[in-house]
């Protein structure tokens, strides 16, 4: 004859002899207990359903809102965003470096500085080869101080490199997506030099 199966009751833990296979009590009145308890961790879930459901709906709105305000922002904003971003990059890159026009390493403000203009040449505006470390005063009192910035260029990035620089680009049209594609490429390409000059 095959032994009766036992269980632990879930309310008080005393071995009993199950009358069903989803039987967890001893007796009615734990039964009853378990039955409460029971009824509360079910009504716990539903609340954390509930709450998670909420949650999730709330960050689709708010992402679905934030995509409608992107979606009737003007290009400029756009343009800003990645310049920032690149502008970073430049000054993190060349961390350490002096003034590419004047060559002092004053302490002061220190920019990142186009060769071509943004204005006279929007195709090589986020060109790392256009763009370095510079002075505020050269920066933004001298115009950038272009002459005493050309041959520094040469010597830093090349002859070649200066030709292809300030030779014919063609006309680039920027959208939204590649423009923020633009901004996360040099945040993420910061964060990563960043870390290898912190281990240096």
């Amino acid at each position: 004859m095959a032994k009766q199966p036992r269980r632990r009751c879930k309310i008080c833990r005393e071995w009993f002899h199950p009358r069903s296979f989803n039987e967890w009590w001893c007796s009615p009145e734990h039964g009853a207990v378990f039955g409460i308890q029971e009824r509360d961790k079910q009504r716990q879930r539903d609340i954390q359903k509930a709450e998670t459901q909420r949650k999730e709906q709330t960050q689709a709105e708010r992402r679905s809102l934030k995509i409608r305000k992107l979606a009737v922002k003007p290009l400029s904003y756009f343009h800003s965003k990645a310049q920032i971003a690149f502008n970073e990059f430049i000054r993190v890159r060349d961390s350490g470096h002096s003034c590419i026009s004047c060559g002092r390493n004053t302490g002061a403000k220190m920019n990142a500085g186009h060769y071509r203009t943004v204005g006279a040449s929007k195709e090589t505006r986020y060109d790392e080869t256009n763009c370095h470390l510079q002075c505020e005063h050269c920066n933004s009192h001298l115009s950038g101080n272009i002459g005493e910035y050309k041959p520094r260029l040469i010597a830093k990035i090349g002859q070649e490199a200066f030709d292809r620089l300030i030779g014919f680009h063609e006309p680039k049209k920027w959208t939204r997506e590649e423009l923020q594609d633009l901004a996360a490429h040099y945040r993420a390409k910061t964060r990563a030099l960043k870390k290898q000059l912190e281990a240096a």
